[in-house]
């Protein structure tokens, strides 16, 4: 079995509190469990795939019905970059993107295809919008799944449930959903792979 990282959004905008679009869960901590995870990544020399949330400045590739005053991940602004603590190296891949699944009119397939990867292993930010839905991309493809549950963070939109209830409900849902899907936590997968 061969496995790929996909560091879904790892991006300044969605650091907590940086943003109207900041993911609340995203703070230092969660910083520093993906980038113990891209290293032991590295470590195994586990090819490593980021993924950039691209809006175009005039965000004539914005998804369809968001709201016109979007400002986050716009090319070539602060927020936009990767964090810098998570940076890529050269051999890593950075995929821009603009909708909210990774394999979506990207080359994503193509990439894991030609590596002959069998199991995407995924990270990163929004537990509830774009790891869920490239999640969904992998499994529609017959990639087997593995979700680092501390090493995603999620936003609640709804007044009466946490981020972090969000996050959970989400990765319940997803693995009941799709079901060869496997949630770990960052110890745990530091053990079997």
């Amino acid at each position: 079995m061969k496995y790929a990282l996909l560091v879904i959004d790892m991006q300044n905008d969605f650091i907590k509190d940086s943003s109207e679009y900041s993911c609340q869960m995203l703070d230092n901590n969660l910083i520093q469990r993906v980038k113990r995870l891209i290293e032991f990544s590295r470590e195994k020399e586990i090819p490593i795939i980021y993924t950039q949330h691209s809006i175009r400045p005039d965000k004539s590739n914005a998804e369809v019905g968001e709201p016109e005053d979007i400002r986050a991940c716009i090319v070539r602004t602060n927020g936009w970059e990767i964090i810098n603590e998570l940076k890529p190296y050269r051999s890593d891949y950075i995929l821009k993107k603009d909708k909210y699944d990774a394999f979506y009119g990207t080359e994503l397939g193509y990439l894991l295809r030609r590596d002959e990867i069998d199991i995407v292993i995924i990270c990163g930010v929004l537990t509830n919008n774009c790891v869920r839905a490239t999640a969904e991309g992998a499994h529609y493809r017959g990639f087997k799944i593995i979700i680092v549950k501390d090493c995603c963070g999620a936003t609640s939109y709804l007044d009466d449930m946490t981020h972090e209830q969000i996050h959970y409900i989400t990765l319940i849902d997803m693995k009941e959903r799709m079901y060869e899907t496997r949630l770990l936590k960052l110890d745990k997968i530091l053990e079997v792979i």
